[in-house]
């Protein structure tokens, strides 16, 4: 069958299907029991201390601020009384202020 030039072959009934949740393959990143982190201690640290935090961005725009939590894809700072949410794949580095 054809639909606006693209060909779609029929599904091989042989083929097995995967069903989520069914895989007996080991989980990766932070599921694996093997996984070390170098950011957690040093995140909490800052958590703990409260130690205000300059984070530098792709563009080069420099942000202050306190580390609050943090998770896999964002952080969440205190920037002069306000909250705000940093997604760690815009950022260069962080560092004390």
């Amino acid at each position: 069958m054809s639909r606006r030039g693209i060909e779609v072959p029929p599904r091989n009934s042989t083929a097995p299907v995967r069903v989520p949740g069914n895989s007996k393959k080991k989980p990766s990143g932070v599921l694996n029991p093997r996984h070390t982190s170098a950011q957690d201690p040093l995140y909490q640290e800052w958590i703990d201390n409260a130690v205000a935090l300059e984070l530098s961005f792709d563009d080069g725009t420099v942000l202050q601020g306190v580390l609050q939590r943090y998770d896999t894809y964002s952080l969440q700072l205190d920037s002069n009384g306000a909250p705000m949410l940093v997604f760690k794949q815009s950022l260069r580095w962080i560092k004390p202020a």
